[in-house]
């Protein structure tokens, strides 16, 4: 057995699947996903420029700009009247130091075509210009502009994001419990960061094995958090009582540096008494269902909506 996965072999929560990937994944979308991390290397105002802008016939994008100059951005599938009481608010990744509310344009299509819910992105300020708490301080306050002046129903909001988007999705869900307000559906994360000390076992086991991040991802936590600060939750959200959370999936794959981040929070969010489901893939790559770059769309991430549906929406 895999190392990472031996104290966590009999636990209720998790599911390992550590079959070989689909020849989708492994030779055709795999591929693809080195050529781009060469292409564009994680770094300070490194933008993915192949991601289509664009939004397909059918879709609507509401760009709506907020104090401080950010902006949020709603896709609506007019074609469908599925949904349209709910709502999933998408947090996007790029190591806190890339992307816009743009950026998730891809990542908001899917969730359309497989949720059947409205899906609204923002925009955050980025480090190392704007370093934390920049970042949990935007995205709380497109939340409470989506909550307070559009008039969304937490209750019947999913709050989603990937890597660094899942972790900045579980401190802002970590102030919403603390205000006493309510919580929303439920929580989905791929591949989140939710302790940036970086010290779980998988920073150091997969060093090398990790296609996007191969040598860790500790020179980009340098550009966004000073050390002192890493215990807070609004940085690391580990370190937060998830006490009172609703249900929350999480989805990361065995080989990637943050796999234990996963892990760890969720045996954590389990001891807290939260409902936690946790898939775990092998052969993939980090945050495999939102860095997704081309068709066809892969079986696994078909997967994983299934999965979501079936906890969260059913």
């Amino acid at each position: 057995m895999n190392p990472l996965f031996e104290k966590y072999q009999d636990a209720p929560w998790l599911t390992y699947s550590a079959g070989e990937p689909s020849k989708e994944a492994s030779e055709i979308v795999k591929p693809e996903m080195l050529k781009l991390r060469a292409a564009y290397p994680m770094g300070p105002g490194v933008e993915m420029d192949y991601l289509d802008d664009t939004t397909p016939q059918g879709i609507t994008r509401s760009d709506i700009e907020m104090k401080g100059g950010n902006k949020l951005y709603i896709y609506k599938d007019e074609t469908k009247h599925v949904g349209e009481d709910r709502l999933v608010f998408y947090l996007h990744g790029g190591g806190y130091i890339r992307g816009n509310g743009k950026y998730n344009r891809c990542n908001a299509m899917i969730h359309l075509e497989k949720l059947g819910l409205p899906v609204a992105c923002c925009e955050y300020r980025l480090a190392p210009k704007n370093r934390e708490p920049a970042a949990i301080t935007d995205v709380t306050a497109a939340y409470r502009y989506l909550v307070d002046d559009l008039g969304y129903d937490p209750a019947k909001m999913i709050i989603a994001g990937d890597s660094a988007g899942g972790c900045l999705a579980l401190s802002l869900g970590l102030r919403i419990k603390a205000n006493g307000e309510p919580m929303p559906i439920g929580f989905v994360l791929y591949s989140p960061s939710t302790n940036l000390h970086m010290s779980s076992e998988s920073h150091h086991y997969n060093l090398g094995k990790d296609i996007i991040f191969p040598n860790g991802v500790r020179e980009v936590i340098r550009f966004y958090a000073d050390e002192d600060r890493l215990d807070n939750p609004d940085v690391s959200p580990f370190f937060g009582d998830f006490t009172g959370f609703p249900k929350t999936y999480f989805c990361a794959e065995d080989t990637e540096v943050l796999c234990s981040d996963t892990l760890e929070c969720s045996a954590k969010m389990h001891e807290n008494g939260v409902d936690v489901r946790t898939h775990i893939y092998h052969g993939l790559w980090h945050a495999f269902p939102a860095l997704h770059p081309m068709p066809p769309l892969l079986p696994e991430t078909d997967e994983v909506f299934n999965k979501i549906k079936e906890f969260l929406l059913l």
